[in-house]
């Protein structure tokens, strides 16, 4: 199976913020280990840098922006994603590519192989 989590860099540092993360950690599960496909650039992610902060409502019209996002990062394909934080229309595009969402708290650690190896029982 395929997981995806929102990356910071190569680090592999989670990114708070799903729809702002610069890249998308691609792993393969076998029910055992974890194994890094690829990481794949967030092509969403640097359309937003001169509204730093907003906090205003996007339309659910942005759904289908988000998915062709969705697919641009190469997301397609994924099983789960695993996130910190998440807004209504990513959901919902995630969603509309059949992609189950498990959200973390940071008790489930920082880097994404050790919050994988944390939730692993999730993935089913």
């Amino acid at each position: 199976m395929k997981v995806a989590v929102p990356v910071e860099g190569e680090n592999l540092k989670i990114a708070q913020r799903t729809g702002r993360a610069p890249y998308f950690a691609i792993f393969e599960y076998d029910g055992n280990d974890f194994k890094l496909l690829s990481l794949n650039e967030n092509t969403h992610a640097g359309e937003h840098d001169h509204e730093e902060g907003h906090q205003e409502e996007h339309s659910k019209n942005e759904v289908a922006h988000h998915h062709k996002h969705v697919k641009a990062s190469k997301l397609e394909g994924c099983d789960y994603i695993i996130v910190r934080g998440l807004g209504p229309n990513m959901k919902d595009a995630l969603e509309m590519e059949g992609i189950k969402i498990i959200k973390v708290r940071k008790d489930a650690g920082e880097n994404a192989l050790e919050i994988l190896e944390n939730i692993k029982g999730e993935l089913k």
